[in-house]
């Protein structure tokens, strides 16, 4: 059971703005190390010592497609990938992809899309292999022949936007402890919807790709914008 708080997020968002200044393009895990919050924001270990996914990226696209009932195109943006076990032994791929613009929104891939956009998608690019995200939830098995590819959908962004941030979650074992300046209650939410407060002391940061674009243009330019690759790193959030 994973547990999710949205309260420590906002707490520590000045903590993980200051991470994606720092770079560590390097995957490792071990038992989770704590680090004090004061000390700075941490960063991934230098040298790999645990298991990491290698992951094979596209670039970010936008698709119009026209949905069922709707008289006009509705715009969504995805980001296709691979994932590859190199490591030394098998392990259960859960992927989370998250993007953030510059005017702060915060959109969730696979959050408010039609299975009609993934069909869509599969089309335009002739890949009877590709998968939906949560089809890609699954254990990835050793070796390139075990690798699977997958897509990562979100309805359109804030138009405003000229920047945006794609975190990818799933891709490493390594985690980091950071104990909090002081106890903080927050309310969970289980796998299940079930909610609780509890009381924490310390945030766990896992090791996470994130993926910084340029989105050039305006508005009613939007559907044939080529997005600009400007920064790439592993980050702890």
């Amino acid at each position: 059971m994973r547990l999710r708080s949205t309260v420590i997020v906002l707490v520590f968002a000045g903590l993980c703005a200051a991470c994606l200044a720092q770079a560590g393009d390097v995957p490792t895990t071990q038992p989770a190390a704590t680090q004090p919050a004061a000390g700075g924001p941490p960063k991934p270990n230098v040298v790999p010592l645990q298991w990491e996914f290698t992951v094979e990226l596209d670039r970010l696209r936008a698709i119009p497609v026209r949905l069922q009932g709707q008289k006009e195109d509705q715009l969504f943006w995805y980001l296709r990938y691979t994932v590859i076990n190199r490591s030394d032994a098998d392990h259960f791929f859960v992927p989370e992809f998250v993007l953030y613009t510059d005017t702060g929104q915060l959109v969730r891939a696979g959050r408010k899309v039609p299975t009609a956009v993934f069909y869509a998608i599969k089309k335009l690019h002739n890949d009877p292999m590709l998968k939906t995200q949560t089809s890609m939830t699954r254990k990835i098995l050793l070796g390139e022949d075990n690798a699977k590819s997958g897509v990562a959908i979100w309805p359109d962004f804030d138009a405003r936007a000229g920047m945006v941030d794609i975190f990818i979650a799933g891709l490493s074992g390594e985690t980091k402890a950071i104990e909090l300046p002081k106890p903080v209650q927050v309310v969970e939410t289980d796998w299940k919807g079930n909610k609780r407060t509890v009381t924490k002391t310390r945030l766990l940061l896992s090791k996470t790709r994130h993926l910084r674009y340029s989105i050039p243009g305006e508005k009613s330019g939007r559907r044939k914008v080529v997005p600009k690759l400007v920064k790439k790193q592993w980050v702890l959030r």
